[in-house]
Parts: C-alpha cells; structure tokens; sequence
C-alpha cells in the first residue's frame, strides 16, 4: 500500500505533520498506518544526531536502515509515513524505483517554510533535540528541493507551516491513482516465471535469450529480489570500471542473482 515520504529542513515541523497524517488515516480512514522515525532509528543507533549526520558513513547507515524499514513495511495493508529529512535526491529516487517496483503509489508532503524560520523553531527546542548550527547550515546547505516534473517527486504536496492539512489531497494522491507499473526487468521476468510455477536447472528468462538462472527458489520473494538488487547496485557503482558496459550488465546482475537468491 501508498507510501508517504516527509520532506524539508531540520525542524521545519516535518514530524508533527507525520503524526496528523498518520491520526488521520488510522481514525477517518481506518487505515493500519506504520510511521518510521528517523529520530527513533538514530536513538536505536546509539549516537546523536548532530554527530551522525556530520558522519557519511553514518548518515548512509540510516538511510539504508530508513529504506529497509520501509520496505518490510510496504503491505497491502498498511500506509506507510518515512518521517525523516529526505533531503537527497538520489534517496528520493531509490525510494521511488522501490515503491515502483513493489506496483506502490506514493506522494510527498513538503513542509515548505525557510531556513531562518526552521532555526527559530530549532532555538524553542529541548536543549536536547536541538541541531547545533553546524549541523543545522549543512543540512540545509545539502538540501536538494523536490521539483514535481520529476517522477521520482510527483505527487508532490506543499505545506506552509500554518496549513490546516489537506488530508483528503494526501488521500486522492495515493488512493486515486493507479498503481504505478514496474518496469519490465530481469526482476520482472523471474517473478513471471514463479506464477508460472517454473522450478528448476538453467531456467532461461523472458525477454533475455540466452540468459539463465542455474535453478530458480520457488519461496524468493518480490522483496528479496529488490534487495537483492539494491545490493547490486550498489555493487556496480563502486565497480565502475568493470560494470560500464551496458550489455554486460545483465549478464552480471544474474550471476549475482545465481549467488543470492537461487537454491
């Protein structure tokens, strides 16, 4: 079901909105809502926030946690909030290929308000939920802004700080639309093979001749297989001299595949 990603500055009111949506769907909608904290994620990190997000290495452990989290949670029954930053577009865009191809509808909701304002909010904090203004200028300073002719940011909600929610603008955005159409991929044709209940050696795949699984799992998951396959990528960009070659691509993400998810 929809996933909804908060986006803006620190402090800029993304977790009250967070809790409004998600008190509105649980009560008005009866829907399960499952929201993820940024800010539970980094107390379960043991460190504080200022220093974390000072740290690349990590920032990018909480992201991947943030994507994990969200994914597992991405049911047919459940919506599902990320309450964090989500200030980098290539986030933005792994959550959305994700969501895409788990056939998910998803929306942001931009708490739209200006740096200066964002730190006066920041100075009524707790002494102890405050960003220090290091932390506070980099965040802002790395903040790349939604842009709603982008696919990956689209349905793109704004929200001044003093809105009254448009919660039924959130509700059409993710309910009344169609669900978003994985693209057709070796991800894709293995899952077309599982309905078709095909099991076992050297199993060529759809739409890639020549191309075999050396004997597919019958219980590999859509979840498992998009793992799988954000660990390849990732792979890949840190290979970047081996991986360049687009038609041999393919040929590496299946021997990947080989190695990870089949029996």
């Amino acid at each position: 079901m929809p996933l909804i990603l908060m986006v803006g500055f620190p402090s800029s009111g993304k977790t009250t909105r967070a809790r409004e949506i998600q008190k509105y769907f649980a009560e008005n909608q009866q829907r399960n809502v499952v929201l993820i904290s940024d800010n539970e994620i980094i107390s379960q990190m043991n460190i504080d926030k200022n220093a974390l997000f000072l740290e690349m290495k990590k920032e990018k452990e909480l992201r991947s946690k943030l994507h994990s989290d969200a994914l597992k949670s991405l049911t047919k029954e459940n919506v599902v909030i990320l309450d964090s930053g989500n200030f980098i577009k290539g986030f933005r865009y792994e959550l959305y290929c994700s969501s895409k191809s788990l056939s998910t509808p998803k929306c942001l909701v931009v708490c739209d308000i200006s740096p200066t304002r964002a730190w006066e909010l920041n100075e009524s904090r707790a002494e102890n939920e405050k960003y220090i203004r290091k932390t506070f200028d980099d965040l802002v300073m790395r903040y790349e802004e939604p842009n709603h002719s982008n696919r990956w940011d689209s349905p793109l909600i704004n929200l001044q700080l003093d809105d009254t929610l448009p919660a039924e603008d959130i509700r059409k955005a993710i309910f009344e639309v169609a669900a978003p159409t994985p693209n057709q991929s070796t991800i894709n044709s293995i899952i077309q093979l599982k309905k078709q209940g095909v099991e076992g050696e050297n199993i060529e795949l759809t739409d890639y001749e020549g191309k075999y699984l050396t004997k597919l799992d019958k219980n590999v998951s859509m979840l498992q297989l998009v793992k799988s396959r954000k660990q390849f990528l990732s792979y890949a960009k840190s290979h970047a001299s081996t991986t360049n070659d687009q038609s041999n691509i393919v040929t590496m993400f299946i021997q990947f595949l080989n190695n990870t998810v089949t029996c």
